[in-house]
């Protein structure tokens, strides 16, 4: 993968887990409006259903958070392992022509 490519697959995992948090915390907000038609009934425990909800959506975007670095840094390491084959490859190919080299060299002297 190229790093440009890197980068998109990057930002559409952070938009796909936006959107999922964003729809999370819609979901929550819906409900905790349709909870305070029963306030008068049900007062404190409306406020707890308040946290919840509030917990929920800060486990969100902190499991959304953690995701987007995991994903970071898996395409970091694929990217390095690509650079370090290349590097290899570029390696090996310097030493067969050193070699080359040194044995055109030794037929020479015959």
């Amino acid at each position: 993968m190229t790093a440009s490519a890197d980068e998109e697959v990057l930002v559409t995992v952070g938009e796909t887990l936006g959107s999922v948090a964003g729809k999370v915390v819609a979901a929550a907000k819906r409900t905790a409006s349709s909870l305070s038609d029963e306030k008068d009934r049900l007062s404190t425990s409306l406020g707890e259903d308040k946290k919840k909800i509030s917990r929920v959506a800060t486990r969100v975007r902190s499991d959304a958070r953690a995701a987007l670095k995991k994903a970071k840094k898996r395409t970091q390491s694929a990217k390095k392992s690509a650079k370090k084959a290349v590097k290899t490859v570029k390696s090996a190919a310097r030493s067969a022509k050193r070699s080359v080299k040194r044995t055109a060299r030794r037929l020479k002297r015959r």
